[in-house]
């Protein structure tokens, strides 16, 4: 199979994950490179073909000039991924992934599960399309009311928002079995290989902005932000140290720090994109977890606590989600610089850093509306032959 033909099918035929045959190395003068040619190159070498327009086309919609700035925030560098249209760290893949499937399609539906952020990122790149159309499952009841508003109040017809009535896990699963039975859809989770390629991408791009041998911190629920940081490192990037950060949802710490896997039910958080019991990219990793990787996980309270404390000391705010990386990033401190994953702008969030902090988050330009505006969406049961009517 090659790049376009994984990024067409999602799913390999066997029911498993696309995964390269080798992992390529970066060329001489990668350390050079700009955040469009970072990424760019990036997908190329994993066999993309002529991307450089499109992932220009795609940065373009983001806020900052910068794209993905790094900035300075006490003794340490967080690297800001939450600048995209719905000021997300998924904004990065998926209006690349949009732009890809828009150059090779005539028509076709994506069909993808979100525990808060997917979603509306896959919506905001597709939306108005006149190739593809977009189905959405979110966990009813169990992402914030920023993220579901997010997904329910785009009125464009190529988009279908569904509330289902379980958990992530259940939508995950939903979707698996949705793709077992009808061959022709398109995935925008990171079960979408291209999607894993991208992000790859802006670690190559923080590898030339930090310039020496670094320690990454990464909140992750569903791996595959770890799993794209651990494969840049691969291809030549500088990490010295990875470490993973959960919330109360913490198999994959325990994974690390144990050696085994003990999924169990999934718990509501404050930080609820990493509320997932068993990530789907998991398989994807084929190395000894325990000894690639370091971990630490923080319940709400400590969130709360740790968002408190970086917005006293340093006076930078911090959203859920990036708060269990900086926890975790304590534990773990050494001689080298660290950076921390910003994966979320904290105004998703503002309910919880108002509780922490006293005060919410000012709002981007563009979002002071949007609780004010209607929402449209379905609620279905956690049974995937509910999903029938809606992808065919």
């Amino acid at each position: 199979m090659d790049f376009t033909g994984a990024l067409l099918t999602g799913l390999a035929s066997d029911g498993g994950l696309y995964l390269p045959q080798s992992t390529p190395s970066l060329p001489e003068g990668w350390q050079a490179w700009d955040y469009p040619t970072a990424v760019s190159q990036t997908l190329e070498l994993f066999g993309a073909a002529d991307t450089s327009g499109l992932v220009a086309d795609a940065a373009s919609r983001f806020r900052h000039p910068e794209v993905a700035p790094l900035v300075e925030v006490g003794d340490r560098l967080v690297f800001e991924l939450f600048w995209g249209p719905t000021l997300s760290f998924k904004d990065h893949a998926l209006q690349i992934l949009a732009r890809l499937l828009d150059r090779e399609l005539e028509r076709g539906v994506l069909l993808g599960a979100t525990s808060g952020d997917t979603g509306s990122a896959a919506i905001e790149a597709c939306r108005g399309s006149i190739h593809l159309r977009i189905v959405v499952l979110f966990p009813d009841g169990r992402v914030s009311e920023f993220q579901r508003r997010q997904m329910t109040t785009v009125p464009d017809e190529n988009v279908v928002a569904v509330a289902v009535e379980g958990t992530f896990d259940d939508c995950q699963r939903m979707v698996k079995e949705a793709f077992g039975r009808h061959r022709d859809l398109l995935a925008f989770n990171s079960i979408n290989w291209a999607r894993i390629a991208a992000q790859t991408g802006y670690y190559v791009y923080l590898g030339a902005r930090v310039g020496r041998t670094f320690d990454l911190v990464v909140p992750t629920g569903n791996f595959g932000n770890v799993y794209s940081a651990w494969t840049a490192k691969q291809m030549g990037v500088p990490i010295e140290t990875i470490t993973i950060a959960n919330n109360a949802n913490h198999g994959l710490a325990g994974l690390v720090q144990e050696g085994e896997m003990r999924p169990g039910p999934v718990v509501a958080t404050v930080a609820p994109a990493m509320d997932i019991a068993v990530p789907s990219n998991l398989e994807r990793f084929t190395a000894d977890p325990t000894t690639e990787f370091r971990a630490g996980w923080s319940d709400d309270n400590q969130i709360r606590d740790t968002i408190a404390e970086v917005a006293e000391t340093t006076g930078y705010v911090l959203d859920p989600h990036t708060a269990t990386a900086w926890r975790a990033g304590t534990e773990h401190q050494g001689v080298r610089p660290q950076v921390v994953v910003a994966t979320a702008h904290p105004a998703k969030f503002a309910d919880t850093v108002a509780e922490a902090t006293g005060m919410p988050p000012e709002l981007p330009e563009g979002l002071e509306d949007l609780y004010e505006r209607p929402e449209r969406f379905l609620t279905i049961p956690a049974d995937a032959s509910a999903l029938d009517p809606l992808v065919r």
